[in-house]
């Protein structure tokens, strides 16, 4: 599916100006806003209900690299698999795709910079989908990817009383990041050569044809084709690219032990989904999560798939979400009546 150009927007629109925004608009489709506020332009994918009478959001926030387009295929299928009956918002991190929304070129954000703006953006949502007179409090699912299963925790840990019902840590790294086979890997100095390559290989779009830029890509990545149009188009520019491993270095630094009390006090909120073959969350994570936690919903993929679920397996896991979804909003209403 492909993405239209993005819609300047200071908060999502109310449904009857949706059209008004956008005269072609295809119920069902994601809309491509810039989202700002007083800091930040954030890139961000909204699917709008068609009929959300229980105000459920589920607030996405992607891994690293944190480029909301990638997630296109997998959110699609959980709004369909869901009758399009609940909104879905997800979030790029800051400065890690290329466009009009990334115009502070100078700035590098590091993961307390990414949580703070996850903060600051459910708070924007909140109020977004507050009815007037409080009447329906929004009830948000938040859905993080990798490094963004922990920064959905932090949000959930700084806002406590924001109707946050559940928080889905797929392919969650939460601890130690530094000791897992991909962190040993990519150790101070490896990074460092990686800030060049990468500067190297996205400044060679400047010298030679388009085409066999993108072919070398396609070589090197063996992406898809319409992941491949991503990486070409959102991801593949030095100053992103510096951006995600600047990420990358101070996520290695921040995330260390597991806050074991926290998930304690919170563990019936929470979904842990691991898969074997994972590098960067391993399945020794998998194993200490369920000693930690023999009574919790820590979950294994049975079908391994790979930590970057969202390049191959988007429509899978989508479904695997969306079950999760049927299954507290219909316990829920059993509990209502």
């Amino acid at each position: 599916m492909s993405i239209a150009e993005p819609i300047h927007v200071n908060e999502l629109p109310k449904p009857g100006e949706i059209s008004r925004l956008k005269d072609n608009y295809i119920e069902g489709e994601p809309l491509k806003l810039i989202l700002q506020d007083e800091q930040h332009l954030t890139e961000t994918l909204w699917w709008p209900s068609k009929s959300n009478d229980e105000n459920y959001i589920l607030f996405v926030i992607p891994g690293n690299p944190g480029v909301i387009d990638y997630y296109v295929e997998f959110l699609s299928t959980v709004h369909n698999e869901l009758g399009k009956k609940i909104d879905i918002v997800g979030a790029s991190m800051l400065g890690h795709s290329y466009g009009p929304h990334n115009l502070g070129l100078k700035n590098l954000y590091s993961l307390q910079d990414q949580i703070d703006h996850k903060i600051q953006f459910i708070d924007k949502l909140k109020s977004r989908f507050t009815s007037q007179g409080d009447e329906k409090q929004p009830k948000f699912i938040i859905c993080g990817h990798s490094i963004g299963a922990y920064i959905g925790a932090q949000v959930l840990k700084a806002r406590p009383n924001h109707g946050i019902e559940m928080v889905y840590s797929l392919y969650p790294t939460l601890q130690h990041i530094v000791k897992t086979p991909n962190g040993i890997m990519m150790n101070v100095s490896y990074l460092s050569s990686l800030v060049l390559a990468a500067s190297f290989v996205s400044n060679l779009r400047y010298f030679i044809p388009p085409t066999f830029f993108k072919f070398l890509v396609s070589s090197l990545t063996r992406q898809k084709e319409s992941m491949l149009n991503i990486t070409l188009s959102a991801l593949l520019h030095g100053h992103v690219v510096e951006n995600t491993l600047y990420m990358a270095s101070s996520e290695m630094e921040t995330v260390c032990e597991l806050d074991e009390e926290f998930y304690r006090e919170n563990l019936g909120k929470f979904i842990f989904y691991f898969s074997e073959g994972d590098k960067w969350a391993p399945l020794e994570h998998y194993e200490d999560m369920k000693k930690r936690f023999p009574e919790g919903k820590v979950l294994l993929c049975e079908k391994n798939t790979p930590h970057a679920f969202v390049l191959s397996h988007g429509d899978i896991i989508g479904k695997i979400v969306a079950g999760w979804i049927v299954s507290k909003t219909t316990r829920d209403l059993t509990i209502d009546n």
